[in-house]
């Protein structure tokens, strides 16, 4: 999510299995048959209360979670437009915040690939 050059970041509840404590993206798991922008909506809600009005695919990934020995299938968006104000709404993260492409570098993310992403999609957005 971008919002004046800044992206929100959620930092992963301790108590979850796969990166706890680490700045992640907000979403989640897809619901059986789920399509992944209608996760992306609905998970955006529940975790920020906001409503996805655009995104744009960054990536898919395959992610290994090593507390269940399997992987998972990881889809990454760019929301670019919402509405509402995002708020922590969940015990997904302990908190959020908002970082500058260059906090990116100060902070523990859960998946560093985030940062050639975004680097990529800046590349394609130079206006922003």
């Amino acid at each position: 999510m971008i919002r004046k050059n800044k992206f929100l970041f959620g930092k992963r509840s301790n108590k979850k299995t796969w990166a706890p404590g680490l700045w992640d993206i907000v979403g989640g798991k897809s619901l059986k048959y789920e399509h992944p922008l209608l996760t992306l909506a609905r998970e955006t809600f529940e975790e920020i209360g906001v409503i996805v009005l655009n995104a744009e695919l960054l990536s898919s990934v395959n992610i290994t979670d090593e507390s269940k020995a399997g992987f998972f299938e990881y889809h990454i968006y760019m929301i670019t437009a919402y509405q509402g104000k995002p708020v922590n709404c969940s015990k997904e993260h302990s908190k959020i915040k908002w970082f500058s492409r260059d906090e990116l570098n100060e902070i523990s993310l859960a998946l560093p690939h985030y940062l050639c992403m975004i680097d990529d999609w800046l590349k394609k957005n130079p206006e922003l």
